[in-house]
């Protein structure tokens, strides 16, 4: 699924495989099964400060790497990213300089644009006198900042049944007030808004929590069989539902939501397929980079083929992801477990 972001802002062909914005939803879903899985089957946390600095070593350290290699680039590649802080108000050079920093309020920049010299609320940021966005380290760590509001309701959330249902049901109104007003079909609304997303984490942490249980009790011994089966027909079949967009998007989402406690067993019996999973993240943070990288390159070059141009894309991606995971991923894991089993 990162591999499909990667392409998605590298290829002006981005459909291809699931599409990107399906497969940040994606992402929210699993992250929602995840939370679940640790907090309410493992109970892996006896404190709930434990938690949340597990998330933060999760999450910061990697981007702090990104961040400052993306900081280095733009000051010495005369991108024009600073000009957005010596144009925009002291509000908006404060939001960006906190979510940068924080990761939180990322997500908030894209709500938010310059009116008449001003920070204001926008429902379009394409339309602010200044495009706030570009002035985001790693404008794609936005869907953190989406992580992160869940992260901060899960362990307060995931263990009462009925108040994920009831949120999940708060969440699909929202969603469809949105629509319903002209704004849910519309960038930034579609994906980036955490009140209308939160459905998505709730319904993998209910994958979790209700299929889990009735699979193993169906299936008992062959479940590790029917792992492997699943992932596998899943990754070929969605590739060949001979539908419009919109239809198979819906069945991706509900056949994901039916086979994810197989992909997830799957990942855990699969070393090759757990270190894979462990890239995910820093492709993710570092993709947008090497796409700035390349351009800066290929301009210098007179150009290379869009083809070649996304394969290197993924390859250069995929090479400093295991730079990142051997260097940084890693060794916070360790300490990541210290603090679990404190």
């Amino acid at each position: 699924m990162a591999i499909s972001v990667v392409i998605g802002h590298s290829w002006h062909n981005g459909l291809i495989f699931i599409g990107g914005r399906n497969a940040v939803q994606l992402f929210y879903i699993i992250s929602g099964f995840l939370m679940s899985y640790v907090l309410v089957e493992k109970n892996s946390y006896d404190r709930i400060t434990k938690f949340y600095l597990n998330r933060v070593l999760r999450l910061y350290p990697i981007y702090v790497a990104v961040a400052i290699v993306s900081l280095i680039f733009v000051t010495i590649s005369e991108s024009g990213f600073f000009e957005i802080y010596k144009n925009a108000p002291a509000s908006a050079d404060f939001l960006l300089i906190f979510s940068n920093i924080f990761l939180f309020g990322q997500d908030w920049v894209l709500f938010s644009g310059v009116e008449n010299g001003k920070l204001v609320f926008i429902e379009d940021f394409s339309k602010s006198e200044q495009l706030l966005y570009l002035g985001l380290l790693v404008p794609q760590a936005w869907t953190l900042g989406v992580e992160l509001s869940f992260y901060l309701i899960a362990p307060l959330v995931l263990n009462n049944r009925r108040l994920i249902y009831l949120l999940l049901i708060l969440s699909v109104i929202i969603r469809g007030y949105l629509i319903f007003a002209g704004l849910g079909k519309k960038d930034p609304w579609t994906y980036r808004f955490f009140p209308a997303e939160l459905v998505f984490f709730l319904a993998g942490a209910l994958a979790h929590q209700i299929l889990v249980p009735l699979y193993k009790n169906i299936f008992n011994r062959d479940y590790s069989k029917i792992a492997t089966l699943s992932t596998v027909f899943y990754v070929v079949f969605y590739s060949f539902i001979p539908v419009n967009d919109a239809i198979r998007t819906i069945i991706l989402f509900l056949l994901f939501l039916a086979v994810l406690p197989f992909l997830f067993s799957f990942q855990n019996q699969s070393k090759l397929d757990n270190e894979i999973g462990n890239l995910s993240y820093p492709v993710y943070l570092i993709h947008v980079f090497v796409i700035g990288f390349i351009e800066k390159f290929s301009k210098k070059i007179g150009g290379i083929d869009p083809i070649y141009n996304v394969i290197l894309v993924v390859l250069l991606s995929l090479l400093f992801a295991m730079v990142l995971d051997a260097f940084i991923g890693k060794r916070v894991e360790k300490i990541r477990l210290r603090v679990r089993h404190s």
